[in-house]
């Protein structure tokens, strides 16, 4: 048993929250399962304080949805690529801004180079004579130049046309992330069903364990009066090991089910956590989401396609970008330099010292490069048809995977109505043939065929609720729904 421990935590808002999580950030999600109902409901305050106990933390399946689109590092890696999509653009836009530097060099001539005036090879220079007949030396020790250099695009128009393509490359990075949190949704409410199903089957295999461990001392004790024999005895002690197995196993399942919900909602494995909800809890619900006809369902919302819509548009963008090659250029560019030369490196010699400037214009007319724009074009239209493709074969592929989840939806709805009544009627064979086996009209054999047929009938009723949910949840993804309203 955990020692009670409390820890208090500031949970900001999501306009504040990080965009990394750090270590121990996982308890801070968690706190928001501490909060009433009706209070994350409202619109929540700028800093809240949450109370976080170390022994357990309770889980409504709400909860559960909440804390994995704030910890999942999936999901988290996924916005951080709108990030970079925003500052792609942003990069871009800089292009069109005037681009100002800074130069400076320093230079130490060595040795000189040397000119000569004089006779060379027997033909006479009339300077000759004004100049040594060893040369003269051409240059100064110490060059030093530093300067300030400018330049703008006046007509870009492949830059202009690139705008296009960064807006275009932002909402698909967006459209991907909405995809990952409508996937993350469904991925967590499965999981949380899981953990439903497999405590539900544990509960009710350990009653049906309580009750054969019931059912030998009470054939134990006739046994030692003699009112049995051995062999009924021997039958239902083996009734009660048979069961045990089973129970180990669903207690097994209970924690990988668990294990499998946190690593979904992106918490550490170690985190203790106690669902508080129940699977009968969703047998009403079933009704409340009655199948419809698969071609009555729209797919307008589906991530998937809006994806595709998304990257058909960005490829429109790069194509007319591709095009703006064919068009000229016309940049602008300024310079303004202070130079100095001298044998003696005395900065303070204004003399020295020599200021120059240039102003220009720069124009860039693509005439022929070997054919690689046409090409790049062409590459580019090839690729927007196999996107076109591509759509069509995903629509066919999600129309059919709708046609499956409706199939399932049905397929399970007939099962709870089925397995309901089952689990009806097994109760009250159990009960007749317990009635009967203690006033000595039944058999033991009669018992124990009720108490497998009645194990077998709620077993199946959970797992009717289950995949009916779980048929729901799937149903929900290829729609595009199922996002709760602050994710959205």
């Amino acid at each position: 048993m955990y020692a009670r421990r409390t820890y208090y935590y500031k949970c900001m808002s999501k306009t504040n929250s990080p965009k990394l999580w750090q270590p121990g950030m996982w308890a801070l999600a968690l706190g928001i399962i501490a909060l009433p109902a009706t209070l994350q409901a409202q619109d929540k305050p700028a800093e809240t304080e949450m109370i976080i106990t170390k022994d357990q933390f309770s889980l409504t399946l709400n909860d559960a949805v909440r804390i994995a689109l704030e910890m999942s590092p999936t999901l988290q890696a996924t916005l951080l690529g709108i990030d970079g999509a925003k500052y792609d653009q942003k990069k871009n836009r800089g292009s069109l801004l005037p681009k100002v530097s800074l130069s400076g060099s320093y230079g130490y001539m060595l040795k000189k180079q040397k000119v000569y005036f004089g006779d060379m090879g027997g033909s006479g220079s009339p300077m000759g004579s004004f100049f040594p007949d060893d040369g003269i030396e051409m240059g100064q020790t110490h060059s030093l130049q530093g300067g300030v250099n400018a330049g703008m695009a006046l007509i870009a128009p492949q830059l202009w046309a690139s705008l296009k393509l960064d807006k275009e490359a932002v909402a698909l990075a967006e459209e991907k992330a909405h995809g990952s949190k409508i996937d993350l949704v469904a991925e967590v409410k499965k999981a949380y069903m899981a953990v439903l199903l497999a405590q539900e089957s544990l509960r009710v295999l350990e009653a049906n364990y309580a009750n054969a461990q019931a059912n030998y001392k009470d054939i134990a004790n006739k046994y030692q009066h003699g009112l049995v024999a051995e062999y009924d005895k021997i039958r239902m002690e083996t009734q009660m090991k048979n069961v045990l197995p089973n129970v180990v196993a669903a207690r097994t399942a209970v924690r990988l089910a668990e294990a499998k919900l946190k690593v979904v909602m992106g918490v550490p494995l170690e985190t203790p956590i106690t669902v508080t909800e129940h699977l009968a809890d969703y047998k009403d619900r079933v009704y409340q989401h009655l199948p419809m006809e698969s071609a009555a369902i729209s797919l307008q919302d589906n991530s998937t396609l809006r994806q595709l819509d998304r990257q058909g548009r960005q490829l429109d963008a790069a194509l007319h970008v591709k095009r703006m090659a064919y068009m000229p250029t016309l940049s602008l560019s300024f310079t303004y330099q202070y130079s100095f030369a001298s044998d003696k490196f005395h900065l303070d010699d204004r003399k020295r010292w020599s200021p120059f400037s240039t102003i220009g214009l720069s124009l860039d007319v693509p005439i022929y490069n070997g054919g690689a724009r046409g090409n790049d074009v062409r590459s580019t239209e090839v690729q927007i048809r196999q996107l076109a493709a591509q759509r069509v074969a995903a629509e066919s592929q999600l129309r059919l995977g709708l046609m499956n989840s409706v199939s399932e939806q049905k397929t399970a709805l007939e099962q709870f109505v089925s397995a309901q009544d089952a689990v009806a009627t097994a109760e009250r064979g159990h009960s007749i043939a317990e009635v009967r086996y203690k006033s000595g009209a039944g058999t033991l054999l009669e018992l124990n065929d009720a108490e497998t047929a009645l194990l077998q009938a709620r077993l199946n009723y959970s797992q009717a609720i289950y995949n009916y949910m779980v048929a729901v949840y799937s149903l929900d993804a290829l729609k595009g729904e199922g996002l709760p309203v602050e994710a959205k």
